[in-house]
């Protein structure tokens, strides 16, 4: 792997980590009703489509960083659909 390959795999990872705070607080708090469940689907199907062109490239830092792209705007999903609307 050269040089920018790596640089690409790691900063995708801590790019791809960059949510992990928003899921902690989300089901830490039990709430997400001010998550944009919207921008959350977009980036999915984003992160998809690049996973997918990754795969035909045999691009390994596209198919990590998108692969932990997909999981964690997953997670913030998943917490809307637990904790997006008010409960009582």
């Amino acid at each position: 792997m050269i040089t920018i390959e790596i640089l690409a795999t790691v900063l995708g990872v801590i790019t791809g980590l960059a949510n992990v705070p928003q899921i902690i607080k989300i089901f830490k708090s039990r709430s997400a009703k001010d998550i944009s469940i919207i921008t959350n689907l977009i980036f999915i199907t984003s992160s998809v489509v690049w996973l997918l062109y990754g795969l035909q490239l045999d691009s390994f830092p596209l198919i990590v960083a998108n692969i932990i792209y997909i999981i964690t705007y997953g997670l913030i999903v998943i917490g809307w659909v637990v904790y997006g609307r008010n409960r009582k």
